[in-house]
């Protein structure tokens, strides 16, 4: 995904499953400490908080790259000849 390491993305998903699995975020940040991972920008611990925005914030970006189709495409190209006339002074 574009702007996303490889690692940060893991953790999201690993977030996303622990949550469709039924977890509370407060189970899931308990889980995250307990795997001995840490928030990527300040190396704390996780918080509940962190988990739901982390994930709000996730699943806003996924149904930005997946929600998106063209259903059709019109172009037209108009040529309008210019006419240049020379001024004598």
């Amino acid at each position: 995904m574009i702007g996303l390491r490889d690692g940060r993305l893991d953790r999201l998903k690993l977030m996303n499953d622990l949550s469709k699995e039924g977890y509370t975020y407060s189970q899931i940040s308990n889980k995250l400490n307990e795997m001995g991972l840490r928030k990527v920008r300040t190396d704390g611990p996780y918080t509940k908080k962190d988990v739901s925005m982390g994930l709000v914030k996730y699943r806003k970006r996924m149904k930005r790259y997946t929600d998106h189709t063209i259903e059709s495409v019109k172009e037209e190209l108009v040529l309008i000849p210019l006419k240049i006339s020379q001024i004598h002074s």
